[in-house]
């Protein structure tokens, strides 16, 4: 069942809408936004007004405070402070009468001691004079800093020096006249009042309840964004100072206050925007019908031919668009019928060849899934393999799971595996191009190609037996002769002195196991070049390399030895097994050194050596080098081709790197070749460690 996105009378309709509501909407948007904007830009104008009368009536309250201050002193001068106490106390009084935001008057002498105080809110008397020497406000002479008195209250105390600096007059100022103008300023408007000193404490506010709570204001970080005031609403605001006092005037308005028009605006606009949409609604609805009803008709037609009725013609319409449209359907129908029938023919030869190629091939997916097989590959395995997993299927070597695994693309893997009741041999190969998804495998039957190898080496190895034939005469041949000059001489001294009298000695039975010695040593190299020259096994197993390269340089010793060449050996203990067989690792060494010691031949020194290294976790390299005349550019690179050679007729067949290359590549391994005249010649392969199987 389709989806309701699935008609298209509603996708129309939906088009219709979508094309009314966008416009409208990035409209509405803009305008909405541009009013914000100058709703925004009105607001902090009228809140730059209300701090800038606000910041100027400070300043004035601050001239008011200190006039009366400056004229007594100018009138009384020193004298005020060698006038009596009654005096002062009238002096002062007068003071604190003519100027009501005054809390207290002090009259000091030069050195800071207080000599008369007068306030408001207390009876003072002589005692508990006190000292503003040392204070912040006596040092200045000026404003001091706003206090708080025990009621919460924002104090001011200021200092005026009398002439001559003979004392100085200081007093202490409620700024209950500041809070009275805020609170006129507030009166006339939405706009709100926050005085801050130089700390940011707020000292004088349109609700005076934060005051004395001591709060302390946020600026706004521009006038443009809204932030949260102190009463905890989004508001915009605009920040003035009072250059005198060092004090900042907050002058703001709450957001829901500011932008009230411009709700009122996009309200308005949204409801004739859902007018419009009605409207076209309607439309569309109308429209909608008109179009879909022959595309249905076209999309049923449609549905019939893929589902395999490519013989089936849809009715011809009108002579619009869709008319046309429905013509040209059925002529692609038809085309498409035609090049079915073409394909299947095509498809059925190309299965034809495929199947005769000999080998066969499998598409496995990336799940490891076999989804196509030849008919060679079924024929071998005898049954469906599409649709099951590509390990089990295949029996592809190395594969685990979903046959993603490195293991499973290893290239030129070898099994043995039973078809049709047979053993046969089975080399796997994967190849996946490039931005294909689908990995082809082949499997090739290299059973009898296997076999001819395998006595292509076999005779390799008793051509290299012969080889090795005058060496191993010659080992023989020294044992022999001690053998030979023991016997005889035990065969006389029998005579001479007879049996018991060299037994009693001890001569009988050390001549005895001097002869044994030597039957053990030309024993030993007996087996050594008998074990060599045995077919050995061709199932990969666990071997030692270390092991078969010392076993390798036994065997040449002996002709190592007349052509004054030494045969190294350098391989760690504890070297991991690789995958391989002893027969065909021992071969590859014989191989390579037998060539080294043809090159060095006419040289009469140098040296061979056989290393070995662990490169990787799962890699050991093994290195044949000598110290010979080295190859040119051209030698090296046919080096590899079979039947190449540079030895004189007679002396070689050209097989042996080409025999090596294939025995290494066949195991999974590779090989390379270094050489340059005069350098030597160095023969390089890696092989993989032995995992379990």
């Amino acid at each position: 069942m389709r989806s309701w996105w699935g008609h298209l009378k509603l996708k129309v309709l939906a088009f219709g809408v979508v094309m009314s509501v966008i416009p409208l909407s990035v409209f509405g948007w803009y305008a909405v936004a541009t009013a914000r904007n100058d709703q925004v830009e009105i607001v902090q104008t009228q809140n730059r007004a209300a701090a800038e009368l606000v910041a100027h009536d400070l300043a004035r309250f601050m001239q008011q405070l200190t006039l009366p201050m400056d004229l007594l002193a100018r009138i009384g001068g020193p004298g005020l402070v060698a006038a009596s106490t009654a005096e002062q106390e009238r002096l002062l009084y007068t003071l604190l009468r003519d100027v009501p935001y005054l809390e207290e008057v002090s009259l000091a002498q030069a050195d800071g001691q207080e000599l008369v105080r007068v306030s408001r809110r207390e009876v003072t008397t002589g005692a508990g004079r006190r000292s503003f020497a040392g204070t912040p406000i006596w040092e200045s002479l000026g404003r001091g800093p706003v206090s708080l008195d025990v009621d919460g209250r924002p104090l001011m105390q200021m200092g005026v020096a009398l002439p001559e600096r003979s004392g100085a007059l200081i007093a202490r100022s409620t700024l209950r006249g500041l809070m009275a103008n805020i609170a006129a300023v507030r009166g006339s408007g939405h706009v709100r009042i926050h005085v801050l000193d130089e700390t940011g404490r707020l000292i004088g506010d349109s609700d005076y309840s934060l005051v004395l709570a001591g709060h302390k204001a946020l600026l706004p970080a521009t006038e443009s964004l809204p932030y949260v005031s102190i009463t905890g609403e989004e508001a915009v605001g605009t920040v003035v100072s009072v250059p005198e006092l060092g004090w900042q005037v907050l002058g703001e308005t709450t957001l829901t206050r500011a932008l009230a028009p411009v709700r009122r605006l996009a309200f308005e606009f949204g409801a004739a925007a859902l007018v419009l949409m009605a409207a076209v609604l309607a439309i569309s609805v109308v429209f909608g019908l008109q179009l879909t009803e022959p595309l249905e008709r076209l999309e049923a037609g449609a549905a019939r031919v893929g589902g395999g009725e490519l013989a089936h013609r849809i009715p011809a319409g009108g002579r619009d668009e869709l008319g046309r449209l429905v013509e040209a359907f059925n002529r692609m129908t038809e085309r498409l019928e035609a090049q079915t029938a073409a394909v299947t023919t095509e498809r059925d030869r190309l299965d034809t060849v495929v199947s005769s190629i000999g080998a066969g091939l499998a598409l496995i997916d990336t799940g490891g899934t076999v989804v196509w097989t030849n008919r060679t590959l079924a024929g071998w395995f005898g049954g469906a393999l599409t649709g099951r997993p590509c390990w089990e299927a295949l029996g592809r070597p190395g594969c685990t799971g979903n046959c993603g695994g490195e293991g499973c693309r290893r290239q030129g893997v070898e099994r043995q595996v039973m078809l049709q009741g047979l053993p046969r041999l089975l080399r796997y190969t994967s190849y996946q191009p490039d931005g294909e998804l689908l990995r082809l495998e082949v499997l090739e039957d290299v059973t009898e190609r296997r076999s001819m190898e395998a006595m292509v080496r076999q005779s390799e190895k008793l051509a290299a037996v012969g080889q090795l034939a005058a060496g191993v005469a010659h080992e023989i041949n020294n044992p022999l002769a001690v053998i030979s000059a023991y016997a005889e001489e035990l065969s006389d001294r029998l005579i001479e002195e007879g049996a018991a009298a060299l037994d009693h000695k001890g001569i009988l039975r050390d001549y005895l196991a001097q002869l044994q010695v030597q039957v053990q040593r030309c024993k030993g190299i007996t087996i050594n070049l008998l074990d060599f020259a045995r077919r050995g096994s061709t199932e990969p197993e666990p071997v030692d390399g270390g092991t078969a390269a010392r076993q390798t340089a036994a065997l040449v010793q002996p002709r190592a030895r007349r052509s004054g060449t030494q045969v190294r050996v350098e391989a760690p203990d504890g070297l991991p097994p690789v995958r391989a067989t002893r027969d065909q690792l021992q071969q590859v060494f014989l191989n390579l050194v037998t060539n080294s010691l043809d090159a060095m031949e006419d040289a009469g020194s140098g040296a061979v050596t056989i290393s070995a290294a662990v490169v990787a976790p799962d890699r050991v390299r093994f290195t044949v080098s000598d110290t010979g005349p080295g190859m040119d550019a051209e030698t090296l690179n046919r080096a590899l081709e079979p039947f190449f050679t540079t030895k004189p007729p007679g002396r070689g067949t050209g097989l042996g790197l080409s025999t090596c290359y294939g025995i290494i590549t066949g195991l999974g391994g590779d090989m390379g070749l270094t050489s340059a005249p005069g350098e030597g010649t160095a023969v390089t392969f890696e092989l993989p460690v032995w995992r379990d199987e």
